[in-house]
């Protein structure tokens, strides 16, 4: 006699696999049109921001804000975690590279080749604007120890001057003062002009500056505030500042000050034409507006005809802008 085991019972699929794979299909869906909502807009947006239209100040604040949209990559790279899906790929793809082409080249470390520049064949330049409640002295002071041969000023009152003169004269006998902006000198200035640039008060300076390798054409700005809905004055400043500059025929200019606009601005992008901004030596976008915690680079120097070897930020010592030091070589 034999002894037949009992049949295996057969094992049922658990009943919550098909939901929840529908659950996981719906949620990598979600995601993959999360990614592409924001990601494809951002880098059209970030491409043509300049054609973003200025209604209640969005051009002016889209333009400046175009740095810090890298912030909302790492979101949309655990956005791709979870999709994982070719959408989301392109999601995050595009909005990176875009990134990555308008701002990649001038975030890299330019160095500092100071050292293999002889002293007769370099010039050094700082800037910064003294603000409400610098003290002239102390900024001027902190400028004059960076070993700058030329130190441009904005927003100087008329309760600054005397400090400041006391500060820089012995070191930097040669100045041109107009309105609110002034330029001290190691070296003769051979010529000088206030700039209205559209305006009916002065807010610039050009002055031609005879160094040892010859003539530099210096211009020095301030430019007018820009808020949402009220950039008008600067826009126009910044135009005239970029046809005075084109007209301009010496082969060495330097153009420095407090531009009221980000490197991104549009407003800027006619000047930027005819003349550029060197790299930062450390790297970085070189923020220097506001002072406790910089969100962005207000204050520039563009230069043409002239090699840069150096380019850093500054102390903000009191100021609510932070200086700007930069170094060229001067070739003969």
């Amino acid at each position: 006699m034999s002894v037949m085991a009992p049949a295996a019972r057969p094992q049922r699929a658990p009943e919550s696999t098909g939901p929840t794979r529908r659950r996981v299909s719906l949620v990598r869906r979600r995601a993959t049109t999360l990614a592409l909502a924001v990601g494809v807009p951002l880098a059209l947006l970030t491409a043509a921001h300049a054609l973003v239209p200025d209604i209640l100040g969005l051009g002016l604040v889209w333009d400046n804000a175009l740095p810090w949209t890298w912030v909302l990559l790492p979101v949309l790279f655990l956005v791709l975690l979870v999709a994982r899906t070719p959408g989301a790929v392109i999601g995050l793809l595009a909005p990176t590279l875009v990134w990555a082409f308008l701002f990649g080249p001038g975030v890299v470390p330019m160095g500092d080749g100071r050292s293999a520049v002889p002293a007769e064949a370099s010039l050094t330049v700082a800037s910064q604007n003294l603000g409400p409640e610098g003290d002239p002295a102390v900024i001027a002071g902190s400028l004059q120890a960076s070993g700058a041969d030329l130190i441009a000023l904005q927003e100087i009152e008329d309760h600054d001057r005397e400090p400041l003169a006391a500060t820089l004269d012995e070191q930097y006998p040669y100045s041109v003062l107009t309105g609110t902006v002034g330029l001290w000198s190691r070296y003769p200035i051979a010529d000088s002009v206030g700039l209205k640039l559209g305006l009916d008060w002065y807010r610039a300076i050009n002055a031609v500056v005879d160094t040892p390798s010859g003539a530099v054409s210096v211009y020095v700005i301030h430019a007018d505030s820009a808020r949402p809905g009220a950039h008008a004055e600067r826009d126009v400043m910044l135009a005239e500042l970029a046809e005075t500059v084109a007209a301009n025929t010496r082969d060495r200019i330097v153009v420095m000050g407090d531009f009221n606009a980000s490197a991104s601005d549009r407003a800027l992008a006619a000047l930027q034409s005819e003349v550029t901004e060197p790299n930062q030596s450390e790297g970085g976008f070189g923020l220097t507006w506001p002072a406790g915690t910089p969100l962005m680079r207000l204050d520039h120097v563009f230069v043409r005809g002239m090699t840069a070897t150096h380019n850093a930020v500054g102390d903000a010592e009191g100021s609510d802008h932070h200086g700007i030091v930069s170094s060229f070589r001067l070739d003969r």
